[in-house]
């Protein structure tokens, strides 16, 4: 039979071909409405949603049902028919007579957010697969935020990585951190307060160990979810003095990194160990008869599909499996990443785009290009295939390059259900490098553009290579800082940007990315954060 739902920001539009049977949906439904059915009735039908309401948290929506036949008789259950019409203030006259306007969901602290679990953010943690992600980028997050050593205890950088959470969190939605070693345990709970107290999510590095056995996996994270647990009603206090539950941590961890760019030598059974190992140690624990991590995310990241010379490791097709030995994604897969970095070399590059007579225009037309290539969404569809010889410009198309396509056809290949698309791409620059390896600064007409394009699409995480320097590669720290160099091919080696140019470069870089945030905040997720979107 039909069946329409109307739930504004919980049912996207789209048309299911799912088979569904009305009596089994009868519990959802009446529960939704805050109501009950008659006592004793003759059948007692499946409870259809299973893991839904604990999923919506309380999050009901005003909801009329019409019964066309009352639960009476086995025979009348069986020809039941359900009519649920989901609307903000529901006419009275489509109620049962019986029903009273259902209660408004309860109201949550400020800063509260309902997802999977009920988090202190910005916006929720839900699985957005690709065609959910459609039009959304709720997390946003600098890559390599921490400050630290193999040398030094995490602690000597504590205030310096408080600067730095506080700094990113004025336009990220989570901030990644790195649990290297078992002895900042303690370091990165009181990071993790900091985080929280921004409303962040979390994203921590917590590589799988090839060489590891199943049990010893992933052991740094589970210590501080084991210490989490154990305080999960009490409120840990970090030196500054702002406070956190061990719960209220534990429900802003958004995902566990779990590796990189490794899936050529895992291969899918490798990949799919990387997974099992991360559901068994730590996704799907049971303590205390809860599962407390569920809502964690794993998030494996791989080379983009061409990678560097069309030499690329994930499959987008069965022809890419048979043909070009290219490795078919695990069923299992969770959140799954790919990372391609604009920078503009020198060689190829039209011009610098430090040099402020040109028009910001055709900078952004210059970023729009390659992002037309590599990241942006069809509508129409793409088909996307291994090509050869990376030299010849008239291979420089979507259809040999385009990780959005072939990473959507690469989950749908692999049946993998519950995957969503996450995303690294560059800020910064890179320099001194050998081999004319020197980049211009990478402006932030670029940024923009990854984050409009990637938006349109199914991605649903934004990563920024990288925050805090590493080696020649620089950062978002070095434009807020006033730190940058300018590296030409007059100068590979770098020159110091004048005063007024690094002012440039600071309220630009900081305007762009308060840009961003303020479209995810105010205005993709405004309904769950109260403020209107700004002018």
């Amino acid at each position: 039979m039909p069946f329409i739902a109307w739930w504004p920001e919980f049912v996207r539009p789209g048309i299911s071909d799912a088979l569904v049977c009305s009596i089994d949906l009868m519990p959802t439904f009446l529960e939704l409405a805050d109501t009950a059915p008659p006592p004793t009735p003759p059948l007692q039908p499946a409870h259809a949603s299973n893991g839904l309401n604990a999923r919506l948290a309380g999050m009901k929506p005003s909801l009329s049902c019409c019964f066309k036949h009352p639960w009476t008789t086995a025979a009348t259950a069986l020809a039941l028919v359900v009519c649920c019409g989901f609307s903000p203030d529901p006419p009275a006259a489509s109620k049962p007579a019986s029903a009273s306007k259902p209660p408004p969901p309860a109201a949550l602290p400020p800063g509260h957010v309902r997802g999977d679990v009920i988090s202190y953010s910005h916006v929720p943690i839900r699985t957005y697969t690709p065609k959910a992600g459609l039009g959304i980028l709720p997390y946003l997050m600098e890559y390599y935020l921490m400050k630290w050593s193999g040398d030094q205890p995490l602690a000597a950088y504590h205030a310096e990585n408080l600067r730095r959470i506080d700094i990113a969190s004025r336009w990220s939605t989570a901030i990644m951190l790195y649990a290297r070693k078992d002895e900042w345990h303690d370091e990165l709970i009181r990071l993790m307060i900091r985080a929280f107290h921004h409303r962040q999510l979390l994203v921590i590095r917590c590589y799988h160990e090839t060489k590891t056995p199943p049990d010893g996996q992933y052991l740094n994270c589970r210590h501080i979810l084991d210490t989490l647990w154990a305080n999960r009603d009490r409120e840990l206090v970090s030196p500054e003095g702002q406070r956190a539950t061990g719960r209220q941590l534990i429900n802003n961890i958004l995902a566990f990194k779990l590796g990189d760019e490794g899936e050529c030598g895992l291969a899918t059974a490798g990949l799919q160990r990387v997974y099992d190992d991360y559901n068994r140690q730590i996704r799907l624990r049971r303590l205390d008869g809860e599962q407390p991590f569920r809502h964690i995310k794993g998030w494996y990241n791989m080379l983009g599909y061409a990678a560097l010379n069309y030499d690329g490791c994930y499959a987008a097709s069965r022809a890419d499996i048979d043909q070009h030995h290219r490795v078919k994604l695990p069923p299992n897969t969770q959140a799954i990443g790919v990372d391609v970095y604009h920078y503009w070399f020198h060689p190829s590059s039209p011009f610098d785009p430090a040099n402020l007579a040109i028009p910001r225009a055709r900078v952004r037309a210059h970023s729009d290009e390659w992002q037309r290539i590599r990241t942006r969404y069809y509508p129409e569809g793409l088909r996307v295939g291994v090509c050869t010889n990376s030299h010849d410009p008239k291979t420089w198309t979507p259809a040999c390059w385009n990780d959005t396509h072939a990473l959507m056809s690469a989950i749908d290949l692999a049946g993998a259900r519950d995957a969503e698309m996450w995303y690294i791409g560059c800020c910064g620059q890179l320099g001194p490098s050998k081999g004319g390896g020197s980049t211009y600064t990478t402006p932030v007409e670029t940024m923009q553009a990854y984050y409009d394009h990637l938006k349109a699409g199914p991605w649903t995480a934004l990563a920024w290579w990288v925050f805090g320097s590493d080696r020649t590669c620089h950062g978002g720290l070095e434009y807020y800082d006033k730190t940058l160099q300018h590296y030409t091919p007059q100068h590979p080696e770098g020159e110091a940007y004048s005063p007024a140019m690094l002012d440039y470069w600071h309220n630009a870089y900081v305007d762009a990315k308060m840009r961003m945030f303020n479209d995810v905040v105010d205005r993709q997720f405004n309904n769950l954060n109260a403020s209107p979107p700004p002018p």
